[in-house]
């Protein structure tokens, strides 16, 4: 599907302490929304990090690269952080909520020594792929609605992910735990308010079961 222009403007614009979530049924979508994203805060003269974990590392720079991203030139200029889950999210089998807000502070102040922000976004199945849900909610929910680190984020969520590993039902508790939320399926691409949400309202777009 084409991500709608509403869409991408919404994600280049946001502002520090924006927490997103964007849930997602095909790669293609997730691409051109979280590059779209991170190219638009390199070229504003922010850092940008991200985290893998349904492609590797190296897979994501070839496709940044394929998009129009200088993956080179800006992680020389340590502008541009691609990090594995098991280097940022869960080590040693372990996820630890203030080690990872504490990682997140450490890349924001280094860049801001710079005169730079931050803009970073996660992929999220390594926590439903590793039975760490319980976890994952525990993390988002010490984010905030509005972040307290003056970054940007965008939380990335696999819907096949989600069904598949039969956890439909922490969807909309994942919703509350942000400020704005992105539903994308085949056939079109939506932002909404998480208090503007209900259950039916998910159902109806996503056509799953709740």
């Amino acid at each position: 599907m084409a991500v709608t222009e509403e869409v991408l403007h919404f994600v280049e614009n946001l502002k520090p302490k924006n927490h997103v979530i964007l849930f997602y049924f095909s790669p293609k979508s997730k691409y051109n929304i979280l590059f779209n994203y991170l190219s638009a805060g390199l070229a504003n003269g922010k850092g940008a990090a991200y985290i893998c974990s349904e492609e590797r590392p190296e897979e994501i720079r070839s496709r940044m690269e394929a998009y129009g991203i200088n993956v080179a030139d800006v992680e020389g200029e340590d502008r541009l952080f691609i990090r594995n889950y098991d280097e940022w999210y869960i080590r040693d089998g372990q996820v630890e909520s203030l080690r990872i807000l504490a990682g997140w502070r450490e890349m924001y102040e280094e860049l801001r020594r710079r005169n730079m922000g931050l803009r970073v976004t996660g992929e999220t199945a390594c926590f439903f792929k590793h039975n760490k849900v319980e976890d994952l909610l525990r993390y988002e929910y010490s984010l905030h609605r509005v972040l307290d680190i003056p970054m940007d984020a965008i939380c990335a969520y696999d819907l096949n992910t989600i069904v598949d590993s039969g956890y439909t039902e922490v969807i909309m508790p994942l919703v509350r735990a942000h400020g704005w939320a992105i539903f994308t399926d085949k056939d079109k691409s939506m932002v909404y308010e998480p208090e503007n949400v209900e259950d039916y309202d998910i159902e109806k777009l996503l056509h799953i079961k709740l």
